[in-house]
């Protein structure tokens, strides 16, 4: 368990993806990813190098590879570009809106796309949200994964908050979630979602700072609300 928790707390922070190419002169700081990593993580600006091939049954194949759509941010809406992403190791293609950027990462013990706030072309490592499941095939529970995220969250110095009994989820795809903050030089707040597809049980860790919470958290559920599953449940 330490051992996973350690590949997990390593993407979870994504250290080191500033060493794959493309990514920007700005980022070089970063300290390098965990080399319990086997794939090296990419950055795209939405589109995967390598969407899936005819060996998946892809019903994205047909979509576009940017589409412009409106968000509703404080109320207005607003338009914005997308661009097309294909996480071909989590089974689902999705748009990533243009002033955000997508990683992806992968481990034995499973595989992580994570997705950063790139506002006005400043990427912000406290902005973004991490999708993550255990390779295909490999069991287990909604519980389980809640309990597995909660551990990550727990080890990379984040408390956990206490809802009440009656309080509805934040995201309506969520199966279970819980919330959770970091209190330093910025306040960090987000929420932790655990939900299925099929037999595969994903948790997404969404986390930002206070003040980017009416123009990221919509974002993040326009990116939900786009996903579209390779494979039939």
């Amino acid at each position: 368990m330490k051992k996973i928790l350690f590949i997990l707390a390593a993407v979870f922070l994504v250290t080191g993806l500033s060493a794959c190419n493309g990514v920007q002169e700005g980022n070089k700081e970063s300290p390098p990813i965990s080399e319990k990593l086997n794939d090296k993580p990419k950055q795209t600006g939405g589109q995967d190098e390598n969407p899936p091939g005819e060996s998946v049954d892809d019903p994205t194949k047909d979509r576009p590879n940017t589409k412009t759509d409106m968000i509703i941010l404080e109320g207005m809406e607003e338009s914005f570009q997308f661009r097309l992403h294909h996480s071909q190791a989590l089974g689902f293609s999705t748009y990533i809106v243009d002033d955000m950027v997508v990683e992806e990462a992968s481990s034995g013990e499973g595989d992580a796309m994570i997705v950063f706030a790139n506002f006005a072309g400043k990427r912000n490592e406290d902005a973004k949200v991490q999708i993550f499941s255990k390779r295909e095939g490999t069991n287990a529970t909604i519980e389980e994964k809640k309990e597995f995220a909660r551990e990550v969250v727990i080890s990379n110095d984040f408390e956990i908050k206490q809802r009440s009994d009656n309080r509805p989820n934040r995201f309506d795809w969520s199966e279970v979630e819980f919330d959770i903050s970091q209190h330093g030089s910025n306040s960090i707040l987000g929420t932790v979602s655990v939900f299925q597809h099929g037999d595969r049980v994903y948790y997404a860790i969404v986390q930002y700072p206070e003040e980017y919470e009416e123009g990221f958290i919509p974002r993040v559920v326009k990116m939900f609300d786009d996903i579209v599953w390779y494979e039939a449940p």
